[in-house]
């Protein structure tokens, strides 16, 4: 979250642990905090009468705390239990509240497994590449490959992508090759190629391909792609930026061009130590 939350509620004398999430609580806030942010993951271990007592006994939340021991025992849903949570203590608004219900509807019916898969991909595509692969490494670390080999092999081949976005590219390639030894996908092995392409010098790469004897059409076509990666994207704020740059040194503007540098350098650095976690 980018915004900070006032906590208005008193702070508990004993938090409530929760224990598939490994975090304490100590108030209301915090709960919905962690609720939203791990949405993702939750199953019915949330449905604790334990939480119920805190909300009764510890955050100043009694009615909150008595219906919801009310709907656990009338079997309420996972679903059912987290938004009469967020609807109790207004900490979403209205968007984000049918957000978060369509996050738990759309993760109803999936494994453990599936669920922290899900979470790395949303973190993937939010650029959090180094939280991604702790995701995918727990996935891993925690199923067996020969029940669910299709899953498998779509963690390592995300997990090359996170790391193929953070520059470790032989890292990269080894998920992607693994990834593909498993289910056999046409772009697991692309990727797998153009990783290997981008660190191997040209004598290197072509007894790769020898030593892996991948057909033509393959060959060909991690030709094709690796071409357009070295082509510039006219339309991107990074050609832009560095036309600006050139500009600048072009014209003369000493002072400008290095000021104008700096502040990129700057920004790409920060930018990467973000995507790195730091």
């Amino acid at each position: 979250m980018s915004d900070l939350i006032l906590c208005h509620s008193a702070l508990a004398e004993n938090p409530y642990y929760f224990v598939t999430l490994g975090v304490k609580i100590y108030s209301i806030e915090e709960l919905c905090f962690v609720l939203k942010e791990k949405a993702g993951l939750l199953d019915e271990d949330v449905k604790d009468e334990g939480l119920c007592d805190f909300l009764i006994g510890e955050a100043g939340m009694p009615r909150l705390g008595e219906r919801l021991k009310e709907m656990l025992r009338e079997g309420c849903s996972v679903g059912e239990f987290v938004t009469t949570i967020f609807e109790a203590s207004c900490y979403l608004n209205e968007e984000e509240l049918q957000e978060l219900t369509k996050t738990l509807v759309d993760n109803a019916g999936l494994d453990r497994n599936r669920k922290h898969k899900l979470r790395g991909d949303g973190m993937l595509r939010s650029g959090k590449y180094a939280q991604a692969l702790d995701e995918y490494r727990f996935v891993l670390g925690i199923m067996d490959r020969s029940v669910d080999r299709e899953l498998y092999a779509a963690v390592l081949h995300n997990m090359g992508t996170a790391y193929a976005r953070m520059f470790l590219l032989k890292e990269a390639s080894e998920c992607f090759y693994d990834s593909y030894e498993i289910s056999g996908e046409k772009e697991s092995v692309l990727q797998f190629l153009l990783a290997s392409h981008a660190i191997n010098s040209a004598e290197q790469y072509d007894r790769l391909l020898k030593r892996y004897g991948f057909n033509e059409e393959l060959k060909q076509e991690a030709e094709r792609r690796f071409a357009l990666l070295r082509e510039p994207d006219e339309d991107s704020p990074q050609k832009e930026t560095l036309d600006r740059i050139g500009e600048l040194k072009e014209s003369g503007q000493v002072a400008a061009f290095y000021r104008m540098l700096e502040d990129t350098i700057d920004e790409w650095k920060d930018a990467y130590r973000a995507s790195m976690g730091a």
